[in-house]
């Protein structure tokens, strides 16, 4: 066994001498020795192999053939060995290349000696530079090459063309300094961007801080745009202003007109350097734009914000990035940016953050900026080149092509060179001055065309690295750890589960971001089976462990390794699950998300141990929730309803030519408190479903509707629930109806058709018909009538349907007389399909299937996704009085608690148990404190995925309840 210190050096020693057989830098012969020399322990290959620890490939290499020049052969007889180089054909040897062109210092030479010397030199380097493998190119060999040139230079020639020759010495090294500038470009932009993901390991700690977690952003924006601060400046509807400062993490809260007025003067989709204007005083002084060196301002679409990215230095290889933004249109990615900065900023100031959502939202704005880098390395190889040639840069965006050219440093030019850079913009430059017949201009013309393709490989392979990093990135089964070839920790998938951790003696520390895996793990047995694989070089070991490897390998060569863990695989019968079987595939999907659930539920319950007792236990699921076997001595018993009971209407006939004088229908401002008439209240429903012309569509008779109305309007309230009544009802029917004005006005308008618009409607507002004042756990732990007749399964939900429906079966009061038939069953179907989604312990599962079925390409073309859909919307509306501005809110907030505590109050006096989430509601902190968890937890995740799949039309609403959670955190901790 090899000694465990240096393994990740034996691994690269056997990767690079193969590499070396390949590239005819070695023989098979050669090969083998090197290995036998190994395992016999010759110290002068131990040695050397310990001491190339940081050494690149190249230096290793090169330590290799000194290696095999000292064994068993003299310097002559390895000097004649040839090898050939790939790439030209020609035979070669490293140590010939530089002893041929060596002259001594005291030689004198013929100037024509001296200038076959040169031609030799110039051959040779045309030759290595011009070698896709730069094998020989070590930093030693350069160092001797260097010298050779410096000899040349020394040497004394009686001659008159010696001022020539310097000039052509000259020349060669300008061209030899522009190839390494390409070479070196392509090298210092690789090594930028591939460090990017270091922001992504910053937030793999199961208990990520709010500091750790804006250290991360910054260190993302850091490394795409060089970017050491941002502000964004909102102006609010009142045109006051909201300014968030990252140097300082605050927010600052300003009334000035003038910095109004300047805003209203920039326009969006530009980026402007705030430094080289006077245009915008206020707004910079605002900005603290004195404090940079940089300043670049961007106003973001169809929004009334502007973000500023301050630059401290310039000093990065990506320095320029955000100056070349309107010059290659690159302004989309910067709005995806400032938007998820601002979103992240608001989510980690109410602790609302999910690392991994935020991970994934880094893989994809960072691979669009990688993108966009080629720009970048477009701009730096004509800088490059406009340090020999003029140079006039093509862009053709589509309106138009227009011509950038480089100041003219050249008269008399005849020759031109163009170059297409392949690029969606079409960009283009011609090189005046280059001649393709010269050496050295083709020398040149190669190393550019070489290190661009480069470069553009590099972004492929970045891409494809990041779809698969995504992947697993949403995976919940998996935990997958990837090493580089120097065994260094590269990426993580997501936190490490404590099990795991503990099991495998997992020491992990996000801050360290060089870490190597025999730091990471100090399980000995998970050691062994990592470093016996590698030293097999097995693409891939099956293995019955909770744990497997995976070897990468780019074009047979040896690019690091993978360690997958599997957690928790959901495990299936095969014999039982044909999955080509349509119907099974569904049974299966629907099981792992319920699976995906309770292990979302059990993190949060992790990450957030407030919420254990906390109302957010009301929605977890039923086979989640822990069941409380009470024994009694008697059964509540509730009054049967009485029918054919006479009471007076709410709405009549002539009362529909009332003018509805409720402001705010069609939108989410909407406040049925303020609303006293119950006639007006009436006259909302009938707006909304004249809005939608489904009274007129449907042929619902008038008549009917008023009295259909005011039997929901009684059955609602006459229990005199102080939340559970018709403002509830109404309300929720008025928050379909807005949520689907919003997605009218995206390309999803036409999933739900008027048919299943009608349904989610009506079924909004009698969702709560009827209602108790009670949840359904008490109506279980009461065995009331309700509990028996639904079997303990959302018994008010069932309850709720079943007293609606009872109403659309009487004549008298049955709006859908124009349904028949398997019409009507259609409708029924999805009455009460939108309704059971309003059960609470339906929340986790919805919210989770939701999010995953909208990824797919075909949602929506499924009777299933429709019936998704309309769950999410209701049950979004279920909470609407929450995402309302908080004094508003506040008042819905009162109203619910209102009947926690006589719940609470009437558990105690009847001996049933007693929830703890309800206790002392009646203390302003106290219930503050279950109001700012319920929101956080519950309400805002839920309002902020609708709004995603509705383009963030429901941002406004998304907004009150960060500002909401915020009120009721304060005054919990206020006492």
């Amino acid at each position: 066994m090899l000694s465990n210190p240096h393994l990740s050096n034996y691994i690269r020693f056997f990767q690079i001498i193969s590499d070396m057989e390949q590239e005819c830098l070695i023989t098979q012969k050669e090969k083998h020795q090197l290995k036998v020399n190994l395992t016999l322990k010759d110290m002068q290959l131990v040695n050397m192999i310990a001491l190339n620890t940081d050494a690149d490939d190249e230096e290793f290499k090169y330590s290799i053939i000194n290696i095999l020049r000292k064994q068993n052969q003299s310097p002559r007889q390895r000097q004649g060995q040839k090898i050939r180089c790939k790439s030209s054909g020609m035979e070669m040897s490293p140590i010939r290349l530089i002893r041929r062109n060596s002259v001594s210092k005291e030689a004198k030479i013929t100037e024509e000696q001296l200038i076959q010397q040169i031609d030799d030199l110039n051959d040779s380097l045309v030759m290595i530079l011009q070698s896709e493998n730069k094998c020989i190119l070590t930093p030693i060999v350069t160092e001797k090459l260097k010298s050779i040139l410096e000899v040349i230079q020394k040497t004394t020639i009686s001659s008159p063309s010696t001022t020539t020759t310097k000039i052509l010495q000259a020349e060669e090294s300008e061209n030899c300094k522009i190839v390494d500038k390409f070479t070196q470009l392509y090298s210092d932009m690789k090594k930028h961007y591939t460090d990017y993901l270091n922001c992504h390991l910053l937030l793999m700690d199961n208990n990520l801080s709010y500091d750790n977690l804006v250290q991360s952003v910054k260190n993302f924006i850091k490394k795409l745009i060089d970017a050491d601060q941002i502000t964004y400046l909102h102006i609010r509807d009142d045109q006051s202003q909201q300014t968030y400062y990252s140097a300082d993490d605050k927010y600052l809260i300003t009334n000035d007109k003038q910095i109004y007025n300047e805003t209203q003067l920039i326009q969006p989709n530009k980026v402007l350097l705030l430094d080289e204007c006077n245009f915008y005083p206020t707004l910079s002084e605002q900005f603290k734009i004195k404090l940079y060196k940089k300043n670049y301002l961007i106003k973001l679409t169809n929004q009334d914000v502007f973000v500023c990215f301050h630059i401290s230095d310039q000093t990065s290889i990506i320095s320029e990035f955000l100056s070349l933004a309107d010059e290659f249109d690159i302004f989309e990615d910067l709005n995806q940016l400032s938007s998820f900065l601002i979103e992240t900023i608001k989510q980690a100031k109410i602790e609302i953050f999910t690392p991994l959502q935020l991970s994934h939202m880094i893989q994809g704005i960072g691979i669009a900026f990688i993108r966009s880098s080629k720009y970048l390395f477009i701009k730096k190889c004509i800088h490059i080149l406009q340090s020999k040639y003029q140079v006039e840069i093509h862009i053709n965006s589509g309106d138009g092509m227009s011509v950038i050219s480089s100041p003219s440093f050249f008269y008399g030019i005849q020759k031109q060179v163009e170059f297409d850079f392949k690029d969606e913009l079409n960009v283009s430059i011609t090189i005046n001055g280059m001649d393709l017949n010269k050496k050295t201009d083709l020398m040149i013309y190669k190393q550019l065309t070489q290190s661009f393709n480069k470069y553009l490989k590099f972004i492929r392979q970045c891409y494809d690295r990041t779809t698969f990093y995504k992947f697993f990135v949403k995976s919940q089964d998996t935990l997958i750890f990837e090493f580089d070839k120097l065994g260094r920790l590269i990426f993580l998938s997501r936190p490490i589960p404590l099990e795991i951790k503990k099991e495998f003696n997992i020491n992990f520390d996000p801050k360290n971001t060089k870490v190597t895996y025999q730091q990471l793990f100090q399980n000995e047995e998970l050691l062994k089976y990592i470093e016996n694989f590698l030293q097999e070089h097995n693409i891939l070991r099956d293995s019955d462990q909770q744990y497997q490897v995976f070897m990468k390998m780019e074009e047979r060569n040896f690019k690091g390794f993978f360690i997958i863990f599997q957690q928790g695989w959901f495990k299936y019968d095969q014999k039982k699950f044909d999955l080509n079987d349509p119907s099974l595939q569904k049974e299966l999907q629907k099981q792992i998300i319920q699976q995906e659930t309770i292990r979302f539920i059990d993190k949060l319950e992790q990450n957030n141990p407030q919420i254990l007792n906390s109302v957010v236990q009301m929605f977890k699921p039923r086979s989640t929730q822990r069941q409380t076997v009470h024994y009694r001595n008697s059964i509540l018993q509730f009054e049967p309803a009485k029918l054919g009971v006479q009471h007076k209407c709410s709405l009549r006939l002539e009362d529909l030519d009332t003018f509805c004088q409720v402001p705010n229908i069609d939108n989410f401002d909407f406040n049925i408190l303020i609303v006293e008439e119950i006639v007006q209240k009436q006259l909302v429903v009938v707006e909304i479903l004249k809005y939608h012309n489904l009274i007129k569509e449907y042929d619902i008779p008038l008549d009917t509707l008023c009295k259909f109305l005011s039997e929901i309007e009684y059955k609602y309230n006459k229990k005199k629930n102080v939340f559970h009544n018709y403002d509830h009802g109404i309300s929720v029917m008025q928050n379909v109806h807005a949520i689907l004005l919003q997605l009218h006005k995206t390309n999803n308008a036409s999933i739900l058709s008027l048919f299943n618009q009608f349904a989610l409607l009506l079924s909004g507002l009698c969702h709560d018909v009827a209602h108790t004042g009670r949840t359904n756990t008490f109506e279980i732990n009461s065995l009331s009538n309700l509990a028996i007749r639904y079997h303990d399964r959302s018994v008010l939900e069932q309850h709720h349907a079943a007293k609606s429906l009872k109403l659309l079966c009487v004549p008298a009061t049955n709006i859908l007389q124009s349904f028949k038939g398997e019409e009507f069953r259609k409708f029924r179907r999805m009455f009460i399909s939108n309704i059971l989604y309003t059960d609470i312990t339906e929340h986790f599962n919805l919210i989770k299937n939701f999010e995953s079925k909208v990824q797919e390409s075909n949602f929506g073309s499924q009777d299933e996704d429709i019936k998704l859909l309309s769950g999410m919307i209701i049950h979004t509306s279920d909470f609407t009085g929450g995402a309302k501005q908080f004094e508003l809110s506040k008042q819905w907030s009162f109203k619910v608690n209102k009947e926690f505590e006589e719940q609470y109050e009437l558990e105690g006096k009847l001996g049933y148990p007693q929830l703890p989430y309800m206790k002392d509601l009646h203390k302003l902190p106290v219930m503050a404190k279950q109001e700012a968890g319920f929101f956080k937890f519950i309400v805002r995740p839920l309002w902020q995925s609708m709004s995603k799949y509705l383009d963030n039309s429901l941002q406004q609403q998304v907004d009150y309840l960060d500002e909401t959670i915020q009120k009721w955190e304060e005054i919990a901790n206020s006492e």
